[in-house]
């Protein structure tokens, strides 16, 4: 029976106290006021009829963002920030580097608000198109905008710029990840997730490969690149989502807007939960950062292009290998046999072992074998990486606190890998500061990765 039947034997005064929103969606009505007196009228085809007929194709349209946004953050931070930081601030690069990791970081605290808002939104597009369109723009402006400041040495408007184009694809980000419990039904949450793994994964890879092929190439090229690639992957998601408007919904006040940014931890534990693992994850795994010490310190390899080249072959074998398990590992977590939490207790434990490895590699092998091992196990690393980002978003979705607000819940879990990149590195500094210096041995890396 529904929720209409069985209103229907109550008194009508007793029908429209207990009438909510949630309760109009999912009997797919919308409540009017006509001079004082109720009427229920038939609305459209709503997201929740549509979730049960989307394809594996149409998942993988819905969540082709996370393919650019892998490939240029990765690339972003780990080559074009730096290299900027060298050309604009040749006298306090490492401070300009920091400096431009902050505001890339910080920019993701809009993720909670345009989920809430996104939740809200009555345009005739749905919910969730409006702010992608609005962001994608912006971040296109403000890309080619980073790019003029970069080649006239307009240091400081390269920085705002780049805050502005960070704050406008996380707005995209934020409002794409509600696309997933919009419309994909619960039975595929698992092979969604493990396709935007894949996407963000495959991303981040192409844009490895990109920077290796145009090495020699001037930075600048990037952005073009960035440009075009953004601009496709969100035009093949506004033309193939299926998004019909949404019953309407008021503004979201100020209160609401700071409540957005908090979890109820006592009618949300479990959603509070998956937070702060996410939290400890992305803590955990921000140690990657210093692997270009742990190369020159332990490996040995006093070159800095050769210790470089050798990093980009690590991050590009556990990439390869993580995108490769990521989209069948998605698929495995939807069965109820195998679940999502035994996927990731497997993770943790495969990442572990990597670790205690690379603490045992300097005690057992010789240093002429240890590059080679390390390739070994960074593809090891990558099965367990890719294994746990493939049911991290599914498991996000099966303890959301409400599916009409799910936007917004999704910007808060997004925070957590904020959290977790932002304090991780603060931690290992200052563990390699406090234990030992460059060159007094291996000890400093066990305690390290201890």
């Amino acid at each position: 029976m529904s929720i209409a039947e069985k209103r229907a034997a109550k008194p009508a005064s007793a029908q429209l106290e207990e009438m909510t929103l949630v309760d109009v969606e999912e009997d797919n009505l919308v409540l009017l006021k006509h001079a004082g007196s109720p009427t229920t009228v038939p609305f459209k085809e709503t997201a929740a009829e549509k979730r049960e007929v989307i394809s594996s194709l149409g998942v993988c349209c819905l969540t082709l963002f996370n393919f650019p946004y892998g490939c240029i953050c990765t690339t972003m931070g780990m080559f074009v920030l730096p290299a900027e930081a060298i050309r604009l601030f040749p006298e306090n690069e490492s401070f300009a580097l920091g400096c431009f990791l902050l505001s890339v970081g910080v920019s993701q605290l809009i993720c909670p608000y345009v989920g809430l808002a996104s939740d809200r939104c009555n345009s005739p597009l749905g919910r969730r198109r409006p702010f992608i369109i609005a962001g994608t723009v912006c971040a296109l402006i403000l890309v080619a905008v980073m790019q003029w400041c970069s080649q006239n040495y307009y240091k400081w408007g390269y920085g705002l710029a780049l805050f502005g184009a960070m704050f406008s694809l996380n707005t995209v980000f934020s409002a794409q990840c509600g696309l997933v419990p919009d419309l994909v039904p619960e039975s595929k949450q698992g092979l969604a997730s493990g396709t935007v793994a894949a996407m963000q994964l495959g991303g981040s890879f192409v844009g490895f490969i990109c920077v290796m092929i145009s090495k020699d190439r001037d930075i600048h090229t990037a952005y073009p690149f960035y440009q075009a690639l953004l601009a496709f992957c969100v035009l093949i998601i506004c033309v193939f989502c299926p998004e019909v408007p949404d019953h309407p919904k008021p503004s979201p006040t100020w209160r609401e807007i700071a409540r957005s940014y908090t979890i109820d931890t006592t009618k949300d534990a479990d959603f509070f939960w998956v937070f702060v693992s996410r939290a400890f994850f992305y803590a955990a795994v921000s140690c990657q950062a210093f692997m270009l010490y742990y190369i020159r310190d332990v490996i040995g390899t006093a070159d800095t292009a050769d210790a470089r080249r050798q990093m980009a072959t690590i991050a590009l074998i556990g990439q390869f290998t993580a995108a490769c398990v990521a989209y069948p590992v998605g698929q495995l977590s939807d069965l109820s046999q195998i679940g999502r939490k035994s996927l990731i207790y497997l993770a943790c434990t495969v990442m572990c072992g990597v670790y205690l490895s690379f603490m045992i590699f300097p005690l057992a092998l010789s240093r002429s074998y240890l590059i080679s091992a390390v390739y070994i196990v960074a593809s090891i690393y990558g099965v367990g990486n890719g294994c746990y980002l493939a049911v991290d978003y599914a498991l996000a979705l099966d303890v959301l606190p409400s599916k009409s607000t799910s936007g917004q819940d999704l910007g808060v879990w997004g925070i957590a890998a904020f959290l977790g990149s932002s304090i991780g590195p603060m931690v290992y500094g200052t563990v390699l500061k406090m234990v030992g210096k460059r060159g007094e041995g291996d000890e400093q890396y066990v305690v390290f990765f201890l």
